[in-house]
């Protein structure tokens, strides 16, 4: 996260400074920032007096993001910092520069090879573009994932990537004066033996005339009846005609060529050989036919070479992809639950109907590399509705659901793919993004039921600018204690002199003011004087962003289920246990209600507790 403002002081763009005197030392070489894996023990050194043992445990538990080691761990940064006499703000400010390093940190050496590679690669892609992708083909080989996404990145730079042909192909992917000609060897069904049965007769015979004449020439023992069925269903066999008509055609050149390829075996000779000539195979027309539908024959083209390779819908857009896609399909298994935009086209969409009489969509979306789910929520699909059609070519703003074996998006906005829509869906991707970023700057709690302040004040937004801070308590002000609060209800944590260890990115922090009671000094339930309480509870714990993005789609349920029982989260927290977080909602408890509920965000993810 740091390494462009790395860049921008190695180059003088910006000013090095240092959070503290005793980083300087330790971070001269890298201007000022965190680099590596040993700039952040090397910090934790030079400020809290750590052993390197002990910056070893912190680096450690910051990768594994292990809660309990983490918690302990800032105890004792915290209590060695202010030992040296380092500030509180400074503490605060190097803590957070050490949440990066829990998604995404190396150590020095391991960047530095890696480094090496990606400049070597780069290097190798800007001069010999034509040399290095095919060879990135080639080692993709077995992968059509990684193919799809090679050949997308290929068209992008307008690079030709050429259907396989048995006059033309090789095993492996190859360079021609037209572009990359995709290899037979990467054509589902075909194997290596039977490309190099097919190379072989090719140099000996040379180019193959008809399809008689390639089910002749061949070995068929090699190529059985699969294999040639494979290779004309990908198109390896279209300067022989169309391929329904190939396919139609098959069974009776298959049984001529057994039946030449017995003869020549058995030592029999035909009329020709007989008076001193060759004997050769007469190729029989193709019979006349219409070819099979583009939808099918771009069907065949994805299973058997795991991409649409001859056209797709997407192909006349691949260049302008890059100003605003940020995900192809097929990367999303390695995505987390993040927001992403991607440009797709409707294969399939279904309707479903909420039990509140609410339509939604279930859209099935392919691009140049894969597929995937789309489920579009009632108040999106109100506002995108005449966009889910079959074709329809979308630029999609959604939310990637890891949890199933293949992701799905949760679909925010959709546009169709054009200059105003590349234009529409950037500015809401930012305000979205600007939104979330806003949201995370609540306040952590510190106090002990987990969601108010440590003096019994709200759990609202900071104020703009500020950031979150940890609670101090030294020994030395340990006797200080807030009057709003008698000592007999204080909690352990507020009269023991400790640090709220609270490390923003490793747990969720809590829900937006204006889902929590507005007054966290006594319960909304007893305040209304009301005996029920209805409960949503989370059935497993989920990352902060969307937690948000859920209760968000509850909210418009509960306001049309208005009612006098007070509705409480329970939220299962990453270590164990449950956080309860009262709601400034109140609703009527009903079977309609929690039905509504599961439907509208998923049974899976909550369950709504009646009161007895």
């Amino acid at each position: 996260d740091y390494i462009p403002a790395y860049i921008r002081r190695k180059h003088g763009q910006e000013a090095v400074t240092y959070a503290h005197p005793l980083l300087e030392p330790v971070l001269r070489k890298t201007y000022g920032v965190m680099v590596y894996q040993e700039d952040v023990m090397a910090v934790t050194q030079a400020l809290a007096g750590f052993t390197l043992s002990q910056a070893d445990v912190l680096c450690f538990a910051i990768r594994k993001k292990i809660r309990e080691k983490l918690d302990a761990q800032k105890m004792k940064f915290v209590e060695g910092c202010l030992r040296n006499g380092v500030h509180a703000d400074v503490i605060e400010q190097v803590w957070k520069d050490f949440e990066p390093f829990a998604r995404y940190g190396f150590n020095r050496a391991h960047a530095a090879i890696y480094g090496v590679i990606a400049y070597h690669t780069a290097y190798l892609k800007a001069n010999y573009t034509l040399e290095y992708m095919t060879a990135v083909l080639s080692s993709d080989m077995g992968n059509s994932e990684r193919i799809a996404i090679a050949v997308a990145e290929c068209r992008r730079m307008g690079i030709a990537v050429l259907p396989p042909d048995v006059n033309e192909s090789d095993f492996g992917f190859a360079i021609t004066p037209k572009g990359i000609r995709f290899g037979l060897g990467a054509v589902k069904n075909v194997g290596e033996g039977a490309v190099e049965g097919i190379i072989e007769a090719r140099n000996a015979g040379g180019r193959y005339k008809s399809l008689d004449d390639f089910c002749g020439r061949i070995d068929l023992q090699r190529c059985n009846k699969r294999v040639l069925e494979s290779l004309i269903k990908c198109g390896a066999l279209d300067a022989f005609g169309p391929r329904a008509v190939q396919l139609a055609h098959l069974d009776l050149a298959l049984a001529t060529a057994q039946r030449e390829q017995r003869d020549r075996e058995s030592g029999q000779v035909g009329l020709f050989a007989s008076l001193g000539m060759a004997d050769e195979i007469v190729a029989q027309p193709l019979p006349t036919g219409p070819e099979a539908p583009k939808r099918e024959l771009l069907g065949w083209e994805k299973e058997l070479l795991g991409i649409y390779l001859s056209e797709h819908p997407l192909q006349r857009m691949a260049e302008r992809m890059g100003d605003v896609v940020t995900a192809y399909l097929a990367e999303l298994k390695e995505a987390g639950d993040e927001l992403v935009t991607v440009a797709c086209v409707v294969t399939s969409a279904r309707k479903h109907i909420t039990k509140e009489k609410k339509l939604m969509m279930f859209a099935q979306v392919e691009d140049l590399t894969g597929t995937v789910e789309v489920t579009v929520f009632p108040r999106t699909y109100e506002a995108t509705a005449p966009l889910w059609s079959a074709d329809e070519i979308l630029l999609i703003l959604a939310r990637v659901e890891q949890r199933d074996e293949a992701p799905k998006l949760l679909c925010e906005h959709a546009v169709r793919f054009d200059d105003a829509g590349i234009a529409e869906i950037r500015r809401v991707a930012d305000e979205r993004r600007q939104s979330l970023a806003k949201r995370a700057r609540f306040v952590r709690p510190t106090n002990g039921n987990g969601h108010g302040s440590s003096a019994g004040g709200s759990a609202g937004p900071a104020p703009a600018g500020s950031s979150r801070r940890p609670t101090y308590s030294p020994a030395s002000t340990s006797k200080e204690t807030s009057s709003a609060v008698p000592p007999a209800q204080r909690s352990a944590s507020e009269t023991t002199p400790a640090v709220s260890p609270a490390s923003p990115t490793l747990s969720p922090p809590p829900l937006p003011s204006s889902a929590l009671a507005a007054s966290s000094g006594t319960s909304p339930a007893r305040s209304a004087g009301s005996n029920s309480e209805l409960v949503i509870r989370f059935r497993e714990a989920l990352d902060y962003e969307r937690s948000i993005a859920i209760f968000q789609r509850i909210q418009q349920v509960l306001k049309s289920h208005g009612g006098p029982s007070v509705v409480i989260l329970e939220l299962p927290r990453a270590a164990g246990g449950v956080r309860r977080v009262p709601t400034s909602f109140r609703a009527r408890p009903s079977r309609e209600l929690a039905e509504a509920v599961a439907n509208e965000v998923g049974g899976d993810v909550v369950e709504v507790v009646l009161p007895r």
